[in-house]
């Protein structure tokens, strides 16, 4: 059986898919697989699948969600070591396989992926990191979301995302494929246009391909946001990256060290 969590709620029996009824169910199979492997409190789990206001009849409405998910567990037919959901103390623990958690094998191929990056081999992370990112669906668990389920593990997960993300096009920047990146850390920069770490590596990538007079209006535009909404002037190696652009010198300076570090965002 095999769990899907990076996008809609999935579950299925080898090539079969398995329903999961009710809000109620999904979301308490939701919560325990973002925690796969751990014990959650019953009252934890009452408190995520009722994040307003738990009905007198929540514990027994939990407790019946549990018995009809370990009867969905039981009637696996695929091969491989059975999914467990087990009363563990004052809660419940949900065993899982890495390889049966879309969740788990993300975290895995990111981890590999970020190491080669620092072993500084750029094509094996861009890779590794390119499948980390396939695994995804859309947003995590957008179905619950669309019913008004915010858990922090959800917005979490969207900042991971996005991390790995800029790994992998920190990756591909030094492989020297710039027309590649350009899209992506658009995206970027307009759900977040104070992210000078993100702006940095556009404006180096639009350069780079030839877009000098773009690359220095988002420039303009990143300071004007950054001293409008924060009241601060871009960073340091920002302003350096600006200048170095500007005056056709950016050849001469490490890429790494026109990257700003964070401050505040991102």
């Amino acid at each position: 059986m095999r769990f899907h969590v990076l996008g809609p709620l999935q579950v299925r029996d080898g090539d079969r898919p398995v329903r999961v009824s009710g809000i109620r169910q999904s979301a308490t199979l939701g919560h325990l697989l973002l925690h796969s492997n751990e014990m959650v409190p019953v009252s934890r789990l009452i408190d995520a699948v009722w994040p307003t206001r738990v009905p007198p009849t929540g514990r027994q409405v939990l407790h019946n969600a549990i018995f009809r998910l370990r009867g969905l567990l039981a009637e696996a037919r695929s091969a491989g070591r059975p999914v467990e959901l087990l009363r563990d103390g004052p809660g419940y623990t949900l065993l899982v396989d890495d390889d049966s958690l879309d969740l788990l094998a993300f975290l895995r191929l990111a981890a590999l992926g970020r190491r080669e990056l620092r072993e500084g081999r750029p094509d094996s992370a861009s890779a590794t990191l390119r499948a980390a990112l396939g695994l995804w669906r859309g947003p995590a668990l957008a179905d619950l979301a669309e019913h008004g389920y915010a858990w922090p593990e959800l917005r979490a997960l969207a900042n991971d995302r996005s991390a790995v993300l800029l790994d992998r096009i920190d990756a591909d920047l030094a492989l020297g494929r710039y027309a590649d990146v350009v899209g992506d850390l658009e995206h970027l920069v307009e759900a977040d246009p104070l992210h000078e770490q993100v702006c940095a590596r556009l404006m180096r990538a639009l350069y780079e391909t030839g877009r000098q007079a773009d690359a220095l209006g988002l420039y303009r535009r990143t300071r004007a946001a950054l001293i409008g909404q924060l009241g601060l002037e871009p960073s340091p190696r920002l302003r350096e990256l600006e200048h170095a652009i500007l005056n056709h010198e950016l050849d001469t300076v490490p890429a790494g060290e026109l990257v700003p570090g964070a401050r505040g965002r991102g």
